[in-house]
């Protein structure tokens, strides 16, 4: 009787799988100033934990030129460890200037950082989404540590890590049964991860911190800004039957919005450049205008 041989795994589950959960922590504060202006103030903290994630866990041992574990491949170890904490304060205000003229809007400063740069609700480090130049086998799954996945290093900005965050909308009752309304959004520079782009400590892996970054996502990229207009006017024919045309400007001022930086510090003509601009899927749009008609009885 012969016994039969089975195929080196590829993927390893970790005795330190859990079920995820969060601690969270919210104050809410709002207050009528005037007869025409509200405020509100939120603070919220939020623990993730026991986040499970992925990482090609059989590096190469420099001193021997062999994996840690030689009998396998590069297998990726799925471990339950990852941790995400969010702090953010946000400041509101609701204001009606005069009857015709209403203005809201929102600032937000906050601070996401763990080791599953992606989100909480996702099981990889990284996301050729955000950083196009993180795509392909031997760059996805890989932590800057696999000896040490859980290393001061391997903590930094979550991928969605903007600082500041604003939202501004005004609606006014022009004359005529005209409708101006408008909202501008900012958010601040989004991170990107910096890495050499060679082997620097012979593990096997590229996706090394190279001297003087201290972190993953330690780069910065460009903020975001986009205002859109709307104008509509309602005619009225008779009883409630009525045509409301429109017209929709987005992107007003044509901004670009670079985004998808990419980080390969051994690739000097394209690091630190975007991959992304405004009208690219999955970004903001160019200047786009947009005409309309809704019919109303």
């Amino acid at each position: 009787m012969t016994g039969t041989q089975l195929s080196p795994p590829n993927e390893v589950a970790s005795p330190t799988l859990k079920t995820p959960f969060s601690r969270q922590a919210s104050l809410g504060f709002s207050h009528q100033v005037t007869n025409w202006l509200g405020a509100s103030l939120d603070l919220t903290d939020i623990e993730y934990r026991d986040l499970p994630y992925r990482f090609k866990g059989n590096p190469i041992d420099p001193s021997t030129g062999k994996r840690r574990f030689p009998q396998f491949g590069n297998f990726r170890i799925w471990y339950g460890q990852g941790k995400a904490n969010y702090d953010g304060i946000n400041l509101g205000f609701h204001a009606r200037a005069t009857d015709k003229l209403l203005l809201q809007g929102f600032y937000t400063y906050s601070v996401a950082r763990g080791n599953v740069l992606v989100g909480a609700d996702e099981f990889r480090i990284t996301s050729a989404n955000f950083q196009p130049d993180l795509r392909g086998g031997a760059k996805k799954d890989v932590s800057v540590n696999p000896l040490d996945p859980q290393c001061a290093a391997c903590f930094g900005p979550l991928d969605t890590d903007a600082h500041h965050r604003v939202t501004f909308g005004v609606t006014y009752s022009a004359p005529y049964g005209i409708g101006v309304s408008g909202v501008y959004r900012y958010l601040s520079a989004l991170p990107f991860m910096i890495y050499s782009g060679k082997d620097l400590n012979g593990d096997g892996f590229s996706i090394d911190l190279p001297p003087g970054v201290g972190h993953v996502n330690e780069g910065r990229g460009h903020s975001f800004s986009q205002f859109d207009v709307r104008l509509s006017k309602d005619i009225i024919f008779t009883g409630g039957f009525g045509i409301e045309v429109l017209a929709e400007v987005f992107n007003v001022f044509n901004s670009t919005n670079p985004a998808g930086y990419r980080g390969n510090l051994s690739d000097p003509t394209t690091f630190g450049q975007p991959s992304k601009f405004a009208g690219d899927p999955l970004q903001g749009e160019q200047r786009l205008v947009q005409l309309g008609a809704r019919v109303h009885f």
